[in-house]
């Protein structure tokens, strides 16, 4: 790798400082946006052991690679690719290197990630490590390796992510570059890989094998990453509880039943993989029975587990020897210069020149394990060579100090860089993704973090090969396409899609219902008809979930019951689970966890509204009413426009299948269910007396705080009356407020979630009963003429809409407990295509 030192540099093209910051700061703001972290992650400094900066970062200017140096530099990660497969095929099959005595049994043997469980597990596959990651630096003597990742290599969505913003924020510079590589759709390459790892049984299936994404969940520190490479292949992206072993076969739990899996592409640590087979403290992260299935040969499993075992760092002091036995070639890229501690001849030489070395475990601690991070030891004690070394001397290695080369040489401040390169292997065809990851900084970056990171441009050049090969020759033939696409949807992410459409609706309607409190303050309602109100703030409070935080106010000092400060709690009250605040907070939650079927364009807008709802909780704290009536004004107004904006968007970008129906679904219950119990207090408090010829204000705010005064107006032409909002909001199939408008919808949805299955659920018979009870339904009799009224008593008394109103709302409420027995929480029904392959 010599000759890559006379290759000459391309250069980015110069940016002045002030475009260079703005386009930084930009940056910034897409990258936090796109890769929220959980507060774990977000500790000071001082809590990690020194400033380590923000989560992931992106620096401007990418580095730039002519088409010479890389197809060296293609040529050696071939080479280790390969190298890293034959040694994990042997070292889990005939164990022929240990038997030649080329590696010291005890580098094998006793590496923690060595997972005898796994010998002879899966004796034909010979490429048990289908994506690799591999670390190099760039010193004066040229490109060397650092570092190997098999088990579950980070950080290739993010590769993608980074060229994506830069394209995106700086277009016109990346524009005037020569032509080069994209990298967008190498996870589309990974895709094809991971159909060709199936089970022959499923390569003919209809619609292709059955693939899941495996993640620890939202709080593993890449689950962004994880989202994002589900998202970009289709892949339903699922955890630990997710899946099912049964009869040797792994299911998911879909809407549908128990769906077959074929392959599951692994995010997760192999330590956590199965807890029948291994002593972990994360039970729920992995799959109980797994490797019992992968011994059946019924599914597959990639990283195979036990690839960790490629990623110690004592295998590099063997490099020459290993190259040469399972390859029969010399080694192309070399790598850093390392020494073992267990090999006394080896010891001696390190003790010698200690100054030039740094101790380093074998394998760095992983998120999971029982310490995340922990130091080095020290060489040398007092009482001779460490603790840690003597007690375990194959777990340490020695590496020689090198100094990397700076993402800009000449330039002042460049700081040094690594390069995290991705290989792809299917069969013997390895492809290299032209680009990568490059992580910026002194020292190791921490395995929990992105960190800074820049983008790697590669250029082009007609067919720059290595051993006769075209660099860009294509893969091999894809499977045939699937005749249907596949659509299934996990019960998980069904209930996180249905409890987003209910957060967003509660949100949305309790900042309707404060958006008109002003203009009810401003009408100067005379004392004699402040009770008229009551019924009506009661049943929007019950609606929105406040009823108990007014019960005392609205029976004692009904004037007071809506003041500033209690539209201030409604928004901003962090410990009420039904403020906007509260709400938001949750529906962003959920949307987080969804972020493989939500676009960014969707996703975007709810962590905004977040930010912004916590900068003006913090300015709402009460000290002059004009303040924080203001503050609340233009809050509520924010969260109007961004729900509605939220739902405009999602509705054009998601795919229209059972997660957009759960999405909707939520949010027709929720509706149903508040327009429910606003009537039943509004026009079930009294017997029902007409209001005449009279303007009822507190009858139009209701209409008005239910978004339907437009509707009114249209159908019925006169002022607000009980009995023609009643006929609105209970009856009329095309006002979106109406309980029948959202139980036709409701009932639509399920139905096309059920598809072709013959038997309704009973959740759809609940709701066509709940149908057919609106329209049988005749208002007259709760709703007495003038006439009548009349001669009746003067004594106002309960109306029987108030009894059919209540026993309406009991039966939605009832709904959510149908719906979770059905879809969200079965665990034993399985589809009629896995009855079908397993003969029942």
């Amino acid at each position: 790798m010599s000759a890559a030192r006379s290759l000459p540099s391309v250069p980015f093209p110069r940016l002045t400082p002030a475009h260079h910051q703005a386009l930084r700061a930009r940056l910034r703001a897409v990258v936090r946006n796109a890769s929220p972290a959980e507060p774990s992650l977000e500790k000071t400094g001082a809590d990690r052991g020194g400033e380590i900066g923000p989560f992931w970062e992106l620096e401007p200017t990418p580095l730039v690679l002519p088409a010479g140096e890389w197809a060296q530099l293609e040529a050696g990660l071939r080479q280790r690719a390969r190298l890293v497969n034959a040694f994990l095929f042997d070292a889990y099959g005939g164990q022929l290197v240990l038997r030649e005595g080329l590696l010291p049994p005890e580098i094998v043997l006793n590496d923690p990630y060595y997972r005898r469980a796994c010998l002879e597990l899966e004796p034909e596959r010979k490429f048990p490590a289908m994506l690799l990651c591999f670390d190099l630096i760039k010193t004066a003597a040229g490109w060397q390796v650092t570092g190997t990742h098999t088990n579950s290599p980070t950080g290739l969505g993010i590769a993608v992510q980074n060229r994506r913003f830069l394209s995106h924020e700086a277009g016109e510079i990346y524009r005037t570059l020569p032509d080069h590589h994209s990298i967008i759709n190498f996870p589309l390459r990974l895709l094809d890989a991971l159909k060709q790892l199936a089970p022959r049984t499923a390569t003919d299936r209809a619609g292709g094998p059955a693939i899941v994404l495996l993640t620890a969940g939202p709080h593993d520190p890449f689950y962004a990453e994880h989202s994002f490479l589900a998202r970009k292949m289709g892949l339903p992206l699922v955890q630990g509880d997710d899946l099912l072993v049964f009869e040797n076969r792994v299911y998911f739990k879909t809407i549908a039943g128990l769906e077959p899996v074929d392959v599951i592409y692994r995010r997760l640590n192999d330590a956590h993989i199965d807890p029948v087979v291994f002593s972990t403290d994360h039970e729920t992260m992995g799959v109980p029975g797994l490797l019992q299935c992968i011994r059946r040969r019924s599914v597959v499993v990639a990283n195979a587990i036990g690839s960790g075992l490629a990623e110690n760092r004592a295998l590099e002091a063997y490099l020459p020897r290993l190259i040469r036995f399972f390859l029969g070639e010399k080694p192309i890229l070399p790598g850093v210069p390392t020494y073992t501690c267990g090999d006394t001849d080896q010891l001696d030489f390190i003790l010698d020149a200690a100054e030039t070395f740094r101790l380093r475990p074998a394998h760095d601690p992983r998120l999971g394990d029982q310490a995340l991070h922990r130091a080095a030891p020290s060489l040398l004690s007092p009482h001779g060579l460490a603790r840690e070394v003597r007690e375990n001397p194959f777990g340490y290695v020695a590496q020689k100090k090198l100094s990397p080369l700076p993402l800009q040489p000449g330039t002042k401040h460049s700081p040094p860089f690594r390069l995290s390169a991705y290989v792809l292997v299917q069969g013997q065809d390895c492809r290299v993704m032209p680009g990568g990851l490059v992580r910026l900084g002194h020292g190791e970056p921490w395995p929990d973090r992105v960190g800074l990171t820049a983008d790697v441009i590669v250029l082009q050049s007609g067919t720059a090969s290595h051993g006769g090969e075209a660099v860009d020759r294509p893969m091999p033939a894809a499977l045939p396409e699937p005749s249907a696409p596949s659509t299934a949807l996990g019960s998980r992410t069904a209930e996180n899609l249905f409890w987003l459409g209910r957060y967003l609706e509660r949100a949305e309607t309790t900042a309707r219902m404060i958006s008109i409190l002003d203009d009810v303050a401003l009408e100067e309602i005379p004392a004699r008809d402040r009770r008229r109100w009551l019924p009506v703030w009661q049943g929007l409070l019950e609606a929105t979930g406040h009823a108990e935080t007014q019960r005392v106010t609205l029976r004692t000092r009904p004037h007071e019951a809506f003041s500033p400060e209690t539209a201030r709690r409604m928004a901003f009250d962090p410990d009420h689970a039904s403020s906007i605040y509260s709400s938001v907070r949750l529906a962003a939650d959920n949307a987080r966890r969804l972020r493989d079927h939500l676009s960014p364009e969707a996703w975007l807008l709810l962590p905004g509204l977040v930010a912004a709802l916590d900068a003006a909780r913090r300015k709402s704290i009460p000290r002059r009413h004009a303040e924080t009536e203001n503050v609340t004004a233009r809050t509520v107004t924010r969260v109007l426009v961004d729900l509605n904006a939220f739902l405009g968007t999602a509705e054009r970008t998601m795919l229209h299948d059972a997660a957009w129906y759960f999405l909707r679904l939520g949010a027709h219950l929720e509706r149903a269910i508040m327009t429910c119990s606003a009537l039943r207090h509004a026009l079930g408090a009294n017997g029902g007396s007409p209001a005449g010829d009279r303007e009822a204000p507190e009858l139009s705010a209701l209409l008005r705080m239910l978004g339907s005064q437009d509707a009114y107006r249209r159908l019925y032409q006169t002022h607000s009356q009980p009995r023609f909002i009643a006929d609105l909001l209970l009856r009329q199939g095309a006002a979106p407020r109406s309980l029948y408008h959202n139980l036709a919808n409701s009932l639509n949805r399920l139905r096309a979630i059920r598809g072709a299955q013959p038997d309704p659920t009973a959740a759809e018979l609940a709701v066509q009963e709940l149908l057919s009870a609106l329209r049988a339904l005749n208002l007259d009799p709760f709703f007495p003429s003038a006439e009548e009224s009349a001669g009746a008593s003067s004594d106002p008394k309960p109306s029987p809409l108030g009894g059919f109103l209540a026993d309406l709302l009991g039966r939605l409420n009832a709904l959510h407990s149908l719906l979770s027995d059905h879809y969200f929480s079965h665990q034993a029904r399985v589809s009629a295509e896995a009855q079908s392959e397993l003969g029942l």
